[in-house]
């Protein structure tokens, strides 16, 4: 079966499965599946109506989707509890927990609003860096270069040249940059990355300015229901960086984060957080700050025996609620 039919006959059994509530029956099911129970770790970012691909974001509606059937299905914990309740063996059987990664102010503007209208409790990781000082991620800046700039192609300092002629181009140019640099140390990601956006010509006038959150509304958030994890300073891939940048990083987060909301954060995200992006000595390092868990982008669920400085996440991209809901249960009943 070609994967285009293969994902066509998922929507249609989802569909009907949602339609007649089914589905509720089968997360029901998928949840008991095995002697031990399960626990999905949902990992969200931007949440808006831009519709911009450059910046891509959850639409609200999408979201809302979501959270309407996972409040009517799941008992949603906050990170660290659903955490503790797993090793002590008490956990419920339909437990998940929902996170945000880094810091973007649409959390608060169109994300928290319809988790409180659903009461439902989330984690927020926060790049400190970025928190009230205007500064923008490296990988935004060159999303905003390749959509702005007037140039028809440019050479990288890698040697690859980028041809921008229309919006498809330069989506694929942008997606190829950032997987490049991913792979380099960070110190040569920084150059390059500069490299590139000078050679892009694109004003620093042209970045956003509003795209994260301040300190302020980091407190609004704790007030809406949200837990405040660390996600280090700058957003370094903790696996390109030497074990003291990699502290400094991670101790740090931990102590802007106590210094500006008072109280100690006790949950950790890896940023990028696949297998290369860390290593055993960075986790090591988190364990050492004093967080009593963290979380990866490793694909699958996790249990009460998952290491718990390597918890699993998975990213719910699909736009189809019946879609989504189904799969969800499908990865439970699996245990990847």
């Amino acid at each position: 079966m070609r994967p285009e039919q293969r994902q066509l006959l998922t929507r249609r059994v989802a569909g009907a499965l949602y339609a007649t509530r089914g589905i509720r029956l089968v997360s029901w099911a998928a949840g008991h599946v095995g002697r031990k129970p399960v626990f999905p770790i949902l990992k969200y970012h931007r949440v808006n109506d831009d519709g911009d691909p450059f910046l891509p974001a959850m639409p609200t509606a999408v979201l809302d989707r979501h959270l309407s059937y996972i409040a009517h299905t799941y008992r949603v914990l906050p990170l660290d509890e659903v955490v503790k309740r797993a090793r002590d063996g008490c956990l419920p059987r339909n437990s998940l927990a929902i996170t945000f990664d880094d810091g973007y102010r649409d959390n608060l503007t169109h994300a928290a609003p319809i988790l409180a209208r659903y009461g439902l409790p989330s984690t927020i990781f926060l790049a400190t860096g970025f928190i009230g000082t205007g500064r923008v991620f490296w990988f935004d800046r060159l999303a905003v270069g390749f959509k702005t700039t007037t140039a028809d192609s440019v050479e990288a300092p890698w040697g690859v040249r980028f041809s921008l002629r229309n919006q498809a181009e330069r989506l694929r140019a942008l997606d190829e940059a950032v997987n490049h640099v991913k792979s380099l140390a960070d110190d040569a990601l920084q150059r390059d990355v500069g490299t590139l956006l000078a050679a892009l010509d694109v004003p620093e006038s042209a970045m956003p300015t509003h795209l994260m959150l301040d300190w302020t509304e980091v407190r609004a958030l704790t007030r809406l229901g949200f837990s405040v994890g660390a996600h280090t300073v700058n957003h370094v891939l903790l696996s390109r960086v030497s074990l003291d940048r990699a502290w400094s990083e991670i101790r740090d987060s931990r102590i802007a984060i106590e210094a500006n909301l008072g109280s100690t954060p006790t949950t950790f995200a890896y940023p990028n957080g696949t297998p290369a992006d860390y290593t055993p000595g960075t986790v090591e390092l988190v364990q050492k700050a004093g967080f009593a868990c963290a979380v990866s982008t490793l694909f699958g669920v996790n249990t009460g025996e998952t290491p718990i400085y390597e918890l699993r996440r998975g990213t719910p991209w699909e736009s189809d609620v019946a879609t989504f809901s189904l799969k969800l249960a499908v990865y439970r009943a699996g245990r990847s």
